[in-house]
């Protein structure tokens, strides 16, 4: 698709458009604040600024290659990206819901598959560098855990959506902090209220409160899901307790620390130690021990959760613990729902390889950053949107599904009488002579099946 997009203006244009038209783009930005003060049209402004990332360019060189560079100007553009008015977390997670409720929702409700349809909201984090940047608003020096590095930029905390099949992103926040060591650059002043400066709020914040924030964002959108997926960053029992009280379960991966969790014989212990102490499972199982202990919260309450512990596939001698506070879920499907997570992982892959998000932009202007950021997000959406209705056959829709339940609902009849007088017609058109011979061969078969089967098939013969 993004070479098709590289190459032809027209499909780009084609597909943006029908994307546009069928999730009211231009609605819901308006909705959101982006409104037109003079000069040209915010979506003339925003298609524009949407086919930048597939023509691997920027504004600028764009401005100076166009043959009409005044349609759309570089400050009007800049403009429109440094508008503090403009909640952007707010339009990225209406126009997922908007693509959830249109398209994948008819899809859930016809569905039978009960493990592939558990709709689920992810949260992680990613480097966003700015390394020869000096003066960018909010800078901050970041630690990298992936690559145990410090670098200058943003931790992007990003929350999502996937139901197993596709990913949508949903709200975000460049996360700067409120270690005024750490921070190279303050935030300039915004008029109080504003989404900018909620957003440079939200920036200063520790990742667990603002993972919070993005919660609340997609709920207030009406993203449906039942659970929260995140790693072991963001898994203790105080965060895990706080998005319970936010209506939603919470699959995540522990830390092998000093956490410790009550067990059924009323002891504290952690997880090293309840792996010690219990008899694990033998052979080749996906897991090795399942237990439910129970967590305890900001109040005292005490919340049950099971921890399943999963052999660590690079070191057989070790293992991973997986926790879930739903559980009604068995070990396997605990598995299968924590494995959606990956999803976020190549999110953010393709973005920085394809979509430029990281050299996409390089404003000195926070809002411009968070707005680069969610022009990246609404590209994204559409090539998930475009991916899945193209290539996932269960997203055919009314056709796929009628099908399927009209065979389910075939009767026995009718089925094997249709496979048997197939397999005659398609040999008889190579053999005619033996059409006859077959045919008596077929009664002769019918002729030794049970009696309720052979009365079955001879009446509806």
């Amino acid at each position: 698709m993004l070479s098709d997009f590289h190459s032809n203006d027209d499909i780009l244009s084609t597909s943006f458009g029908s994307f546009a038209k069928k999730f009211n783009v231009f609605s819901i930005l308006a909705k959101c604040g982006a409104k037109k003060l003079r000069g040209v049209s915010v979506s003339v402004v925003f298609a524009y600024l949407f086919s930048i990332a597939f023509k691997h360019t920027t504004v600028n060189r764009d401005q100076k290659g166009r043959k009409n560079p005044q349609a759309v100007g570089k400050d009007c553009v800049h403009r429109f990206l440094q508008s503090p008015r403009i909640d952007w977390n707010r339009f990225t997670a209406l126009l997922a819901a908007a693509i959830i409720r249109l398209e994948f929702k008819p899809i859930y409700e016809k569905s039978s598959d009960k493990v592939a349809n558990r709709r689920c909201l992810v949260i992680d984090d990613s480097s966003f560098k700015r390394n020869r940047s000096k003066k960018v608003e909010l800078l901050a020096t970041c630690f990298d855990h992936a690559h145990h590095v410090f670098f200058r930029g943003f931790r992007m905390l990003t929350l999502g959506y996937t139901d197993g099949q596709s990913f949508l992103p949903v709200a975000q926040c460049a996360m700067s902090t409120g270690n005024e060591e750490m921070r190279i650059n303050d935030a300039s002043e915004v008029e109080d209220g504003t989404p900018g400066h909620t957003r440079r709020q939200m920036a200063q914040k520790k990742a667990t409160e603002s993972m919070l924030d993005l919660i609340d964002c997609a709920k207030d959108a009406g993203i449906e899901a039942s659970y929260v997926l995140f790693d072991s960053w963001f898994s203790s029992p105080a965060q895990v307790t706080a998005v319970l009280e936010k209506g939603y379960d919470v699959v995540c991966m522990v830390k092998k620390g000093k956490t410790k969790y009550a067990c059924a014989d009323g002891v504290k212990r952690d997880v090293s130690k309840i792996f010690r102490s219990s008899k694990k499972r033998r052979g080749m199982s996906k897991y090795l021990l399942s237990q439910v202990v129970s967590i305890t919260d900001g109040q005292g309450r005490e919340h049950e959760v099971k921890l399943v512990f999963v052999r660590n596939r690079s070191n057989s001698k070790d293992f991973l613990v997986l926790l879930s506070t739903d559980i009604s879920l068995d070990e396997q499907e605990i598995i299968a729902l924590y494995g959606n997570r990956w999803s976020i992982e190549v999110f953010f892959k393709n973005c920085k390889s394809q979509l430029r998000l990281e050299k996409g932009n390089q404003s000195l202007n926070y809002d411009e950053i968070s707005a680069h950021i969610a022009l990246v997000f609404t590209q994204y959406m559409m090539l998930s949107h475009l991916r899945r209705f193209n290539t996932d056959e269960r997203s055919i829709g009314e056709l796929f599904l009628a099908m399927v339940e009209e065979m389910k609902d075939a009767a026995f009849d009718n089925a094997m009488e249709l496979i048997l007088y197939l397999f005659i017609d398609k040999v008889a058109q190579a053999e005619p002579q033996l059409q006859q011979r077959l045919y008596e061969l077929a009664d002769l078969f019918i002729s030794t099946l049970p009696d309720l089967m052979r009365d079955q098939l001879r009446r509806a013969s």
